[in-house]
């Protein structure tokens, strides 16, 4: 005959067994979900190093995101050790709090207020009366109830304030009548550079003498689409990936309302397989009774609308189970109120809720726990993967468009100054020509002159320096208006911009924050005010010089008497250049030079904003996207990263347990 105390030590091994079991399970989870960490980190740091440890504009978008997924992963493992997670979903204002209270048995989630958007509130069974904040990084803080309570109040303010802010700055924007691709824009800019952005996203709550919390944690999240100015909200798919199981809320008195019916359909079309960790209730069948409506017949629509989704929906007035549970816990209760109350408990249904969850989640906490810490955990690796992708894809494009710029420039580069070096040659010929026609018109004439007067006479009448310095003068302004008109062109295609469609002074968001890209200021002496100047004042000063007075030099050691000339004539045709080739070499010759100074300024020119155009070119591209001499390395350790994060997570087996254990054995 079994005895009770060995019913009792049977009951208590099999305790002891199945909770071994259960730890080694969720050992073997965790170290399955943390063990790409690591790397995954290290890639980072690399990515970080290559970047100067300066955080890019661009690249750490992506970065970031991928640190929020590598903290989410760790939350995932660390809840292992925690109660089944049971979220509270569904869309704002449909008595989330009321509902969560009601399962507490106590008032502990603030009712009757707009739901936060920014964090979710968990509470779990601890004495004491602290809060426990997790943020963005990983980092937690502990503070007492009062103190968080006052520091949360003053995130929420801030939240609204610049929500508030930035929604006038939008509504100003577009009635400056701004096309809708730029308010896009400047919905991005301010987004991300002046909405205040909470570091917190989550608040654990110590709660004392509240039975559920002795197999679950609660979990209070914000309101579904709930939108601030347009620009902020939370989806459903962002909270179920955090949930081992979810009651959502529906509510009773609008059963036909579109909002949840979109975020379940969003939700389920996002996996595969049908999630089996949610139930429903239809709320407020209070006020639906007081309409005079049937309850039965609102759930049974209810069931036709979503039955596809959640098998499990009940009634529920989670109103009437705190009424009951207020009124019941009054100190001198009478009779009457006692049978109130009792009488509000069943009409709230709250027991065949409780009845659900352990039907549905406590039977099954640890299967359903370890499934969906799996799947959330996959879908963060997986998430990881596509934003290295992602990231890769935008580098390479972004490197491609570098590439594109270089060579538009070079090519423009060269094609004008091949251009103007070729009119400033064709300037010299035509101007070395016209001399030697007009001189050999009147060559006769010239070599009857006397000397002085045939010297002052080509000069003069021939030459005409002045004319020739001023034609030259021209050409180079022409010259210097296309350099600059090519340079300033370029100087505006060559920064990168994180917000392209926006002008500079339409920046102001990202601009005061030093993160912002903006066209760079063309200098002095590549704007168009200092250009034909310079390029004048070197050039001319030596032209003009040059083109007076050395032509008398063509006749020096020439006889000036009748028959000195006659014999110079005759020498000059017979065995040498005649005076008309002899004045236009010498005036090719003098041109020549100011071309070749003007020719060697024009590359100088360029010479200097090539290097304007490329330190702007560069150091934009490096401040959003890293520098372009390390890409191929960026894109090296994002590749690495990538594959660091196809996790396959498998199942811990009886053998595992049972090796595992023969090797401890040995080892011991």
């Amino acid at each position: 005959m079994i005895t009770k105390d060995t019913v009792a030590a049977v009951q208590s091994l099999y305790a002891h067994i199945e909770a071994e079991y259960n730890r080694q399970i969720q050992e073997h989870l965790l170290q399955q979900m943390t063990a790409p960490l690591e790397p995954i980190k290290l890639h980072m740091e690399a990515i970080a190093g290559f970047c100067n440890h300066k955080k890019t504009a661009k690249l750490h978008d992506y970065i970031d995101r991928m640190k929020e997924d590598c903290t989410a992963v760790e939350q995932l493992a660390e809840d292992l050790t925690y109660p089944f997670t049971l979220f509270i979903m569904g869309n704002g204002k449909n008595g989330k709090s009321t509902l969560i209270n009601a399962l507490l048995g106590q008032q502990q989630a603030a009712e009757g207020i707009v739901p936060k958007t920014w964090k979710i509130d968990i509470f779990q069974q601890r004495e004491g009366t602290d809060c426990t904040l997790t943020f963005r990084d990983g980092t937690k803080k502990s503070l007492k109830y009062e103190e968080a309570q006052e520091f949360l109040a003053a995130e929420e303010k801030k939240c609204k304030e610049s929500g508030k802010a930035i929604s006038k700055k939008l509504k100003d924007f577009a009635a400056s009548g701004a096309p809708p691709k730029e308010l896009e824009e400047k919905q991005q800019e301010l987004k991300k550079y002046e909405l205040y952005k909470s570091a917190v996203i989550e608040a654990v709550w110590s709660v004392a003498d509240s039975p559920i919390l002795e197999h679950y944690r609660l979990v209070d999240t914000p309101g579904l689409r709930q939108e601030l100015d347009d620009m902020v909200y939370a989806s459903a798919n962002e909270y179920f990936s955090k949930a081992d199981g979810v009651i959502w809320i529906l509510p009773g008195d609008k059963i036909n309302s579109s909002g949840d019916y979109n975020e379940l359909k969003e939700l389920y079309a996002k996996y595969e397989k049908q999630p089996n960790n949610l139930v429903a209730v239809v709320n407020r069948i209070d006020l639906i009774r007081q309409a005079g409506k049937d309850v039965d017949e609102v759930v049974t629509e209810a069931k036709k609308l979503y039955g596809s989704m959640i098998p499990d929906i009940i009634p529920l007035s989670a109103k009437e189970a705190r009424e009951a549970e207020i009124l019941l816990k009054q100190p001198d209760l009478s009779q009457e109120d006692y049978e109130r109350g009792q009488q509000l408990l069943e009409q709230s249904n709250l027991k065949a809720l409780f009845d659900l969850l352990n039907r549905t989640f406590l039977a099954n906490s640890l299967q359903l726990q370890v499934q969906s810490k799996t799947r959330n955990c996959q879908e963060l690796y997986g998430n990881l993967r596509s934003e290295s992708v992602a990231a890769i894809n935008v580098l390479k494009k972004m490197d491609g468009e570098r590439v594109n710029k270089i060579k538009n420039w070079e090519k423009d580069k060269a094609d004008v100054l091949q251009r103007l070096q070729q009119e400033l040659k064709n300037f010299q010929k035509q101007e070395a020509d016209r001399v030697s026609q007009e001189t050999s018109k009147i060559e006769d004439r010239l070599w009857d002159m006397e000397s002085g007067l045939r010297n002052s006479y080509i000069m003069d009448k021939i030459i005409r320096p002045s004319q020739i310095e001023k034609t030259l003068e021209l050409l180079v302004q022409h010259h210097c208006s296309q350099l600059s008109t090519i340079t300033a062109r370029h100087m505006s295609l060559a920064p990168f911009r994180e917000f392209p469609l926006l002008k500079n002074r339409q920046l102001n968001a990202s601009a005061s924050t030093g993160n912002a890209v903006n066209d760079a200021a063309i200098s002095g002496d590549l704007s168009d005010e200092g250009t034909a100047q310079f390029c004048l004042g070197g050039a001319l000063a030596i032209g003009a010089a040059a083109l007076l007075g050395p032509v008398g030099l063509i006749f020096a050691g020439f006889a000036v008497t009748d028959i000195g000339r006659s014999v110079a004539k005759w020498l000059s045709r017979t065995f040498g250049d005649s005076m008309s080739v002899k004045v236009q070499k010498r005036l090719s010759s003098q041109l020549g030079t100011a071309v070749e100074k003007l020719s060697k300024e024009y590359e100088d020119y360029l010479n200097r904003a090539d290097e304007s155009i490329e330190t702007l070119r560069e150091d934009t591209y490096t401040e959003l996207y890293g520098p372009s001499d390390q890409k191929e390395a960026i894109i090296k350790d994002l590749l690495q990263l990538g594959e660091r994060s196809r996790l396959t997570i498998r199942p811990l087996l009886l053998k595992d347990i049972l090796f595992s254990d023969r090797r401890n054995h040995h080892g011991s």
